[in-house]
C-alpha cells in the first residue's frame, strides 16, 4: 500500500513537471520547499563566511557552477529545480519561482530585481478553480501547471525584467531592463519591451568560403527549405512547388557551380546557413538564407562578399533577378528595379524583378 502511495505521488510529480495542470502538492516538492526555506533563512546572515554561503547554495540548488554567484535577498521556491552554469552572476533581489526547472547557462549576467516564473494557471476561471472543492482533501482549490525556463550561454538580462513560464532565451541575446518576456527569444539579438520583442540582431561572424560540388547536398536542402518556408508568403503553393522542383536536378547544380562563383555562410557547427553567387559578367544568380537564420545579417555578409568578387572581376554593375520576397532587402542595399518580369521556374512563370547596382570598382 505504501509503495502504491509513493508511485501515485511520483506520477503526479512527473505529470506536473511535464506541463499538465495539477492541484495537489507532491511530498517530494513539499520537502524541497521546506529545505529551501531553511536555506534562505541562513543565506543572508551578515556574519556568514563566503565558503559557508557557497555551501548553502550548493545544498539548496540543483547545481551551481564554478565562479558563479548569487546576490543578496535571493528568493526561490524549490531550489533543487535551479541549475546554474559556470561564471554566471545573479544579482541582488532576484526571484526564481522554480516549480519547474530553471536552467541558467554559462557566463550569464542577470541584473537586480529580475523575476522568473515557471508556474501558470488556466485563463478561464472556471478551469482555474476546482469545482466543489473539499477543504479536507489535502488538495489545492486552484489548478497550476509549470513549464521550464532556459537561459542559454552568454545572455544578459536587464534589471527588473520578468521571464514567464516556458521561455527560452537564446545564446548571446540581451534583454532590455524592465522587459516582460512572454515568448521565447532567439539567439544573438537585442529584445526589449512589454511584451518583449526583438529590435535588432547582433552581428555574428559566420565563416564564408567558396562552395564546390561536395556542398551540393547542403545547397539543395537549404534551397528547398528556404523556398518552402520563406518565399511561400509571396507566392502561391503551386508556384512554390514548381520553384522547389528546380533544385532537384544535381546536374543543374554542377552546371551552375561551373559558371558562377558560389560562396556559403557556415555556422559554428559548420552547417551551411546561406549562399550566394557571382559570375564574371556581374550577374548575381542566387541569394538564399535558411529559414532559421533569417534577419541575422547573413544575407548582408554574403552580399558584401559577392560584391567584392564582382569588383575583382572589374564589372561596372551587378544585375540580379530578385523574388518578391527579397525585393526590399536589395532595395535597401542600393539596387534599383530595371523591370518587372515573368520568368519560367520549371513549368510555371513566376513574377520577379530585374535589379541593378552600379559599382564604384574600389576594393574593400
Amino acid at each position: 500500500m505504501e509503495k502504491e502511495h509513493r508511485q501515485h505521488h511520483t506520477s503526479n510529480y512527473d505529470r506536473f513537471m511535464s506541463g499538465e495542470y495539477c492541484n495537489s502538492l507532491n511530498p517530494e516538492v513539499l520537502e524541497m520547499i521546506s529545505n529551501t526555506k531553511a536555506c534562505l533563512a541562513r543565506l543572508d546572515c551578515p556574519d556568514l563566511e563566503d565558503s559557508e554561503r557557497t555551501g548553502i547554495l550548493r545544498n539548496m540548488l540543483g547545481s551551481i557552477g564554478q565562479r558563479s554567484a548569487v546576490g543578496c535577498n535571493f528568493l526561490c521556491q524549490c531550489g533543487k529545480h535551479i541549475f546554474i552554469g559556470d561564471k554566471s552572476v545573479i544579482n541582488d533581489n532576484c526571484t526564481m519561482m522554480d516549480e519547474n526547472h530553471i536552467h541558467i547557462g554559462n557566463q550569464v549576467l542577470i541584473a537586480p530585481n529580475v523575476q522568473f516564473y515557471t508556474a501558470t494557471h488556466p485563463i478561464d476561471y472556471n478551469e482555474r478553480f476546482v469545482e466543489n472543492w473539499d477543504e479536507n482533501s489535502g488538495e489545492l482549490f486552484f489548478r497550476t501547471r509549470s513549464l521550464p525556463i532556459t537561459i542559454e550561454d552568454n545572455v544578459w538580462i536587464g534589471g527588473g525584467s520578468i521571464i514567464l513560464a516556458g521561455i527560452t532565451i537564446g545564446t548571446g541575446s540581451v534583454i532590455g531592463a524592465g522587459s516582460v518576456v512572454t515568448k521565447s527569444i532567439p539567439a544573438n539579438c537585442v529584445a526589449v519591451g512589454n511584451p518583449c520583442k526583438v529590435i535588432r540582431y547582433l552581428k555574428t561572424d559566420y565563416k564564408i568560403r567558396t562552395l564546390d560540388e561536395k556542398d551540393i547536398p547542403q545547397m539543395k536542402d537549404l534551397f528547398r527549405t528556404t523556398v518552402l518556408n520563406v518565399n511561400s508568403k509571396d507566392y502561391t503553393e503551386e508556384e512554390v512547388m514548381d520553384w522547389v522542383s528546380c533544385g532537384d536536378n544535381e546536374v543543374r547544380w554542377k552546371e551552375l557551380l561551373a559558371v558562377n562563383q558560389y560562396v556559403g555562410a557556415f555556422n559554428e557547427c559548420n552547417v551551411l546557413v546561406g549562399f550566394s553567387s557571382m559570375n564574371k559578367d556581374g550577374y548575381l544568380n542566387s541569394m538564399f538564407v535558411h529559414k532559421d537564420f533569417q534577419h541575422k545579417g547573413i544575407a548582408t555578409q554574403l552580399l558584401s562578399e559577392v560584391e567584392r568578387i564582382a569588383v575583382q572581376y572589374g564589372v561596372e554593375y551587378i544585375t540580379c533577378e530578385v523574388s518578391l520576397t527579397a525585393r526590399t532587402f536589395f532595395e535597401k542595399k542600393g539596387y534599383e528595379i530595371i523591370k518587372i518580369q515573368k520568368y519560367k521556374a520549371n513549368k510555371l512563370e513566376l513574377t520577379n524583378f530585374v535589379m541593378r547596382k552600379v559599382l564604384n570598382n574600389k576594393l574593400s
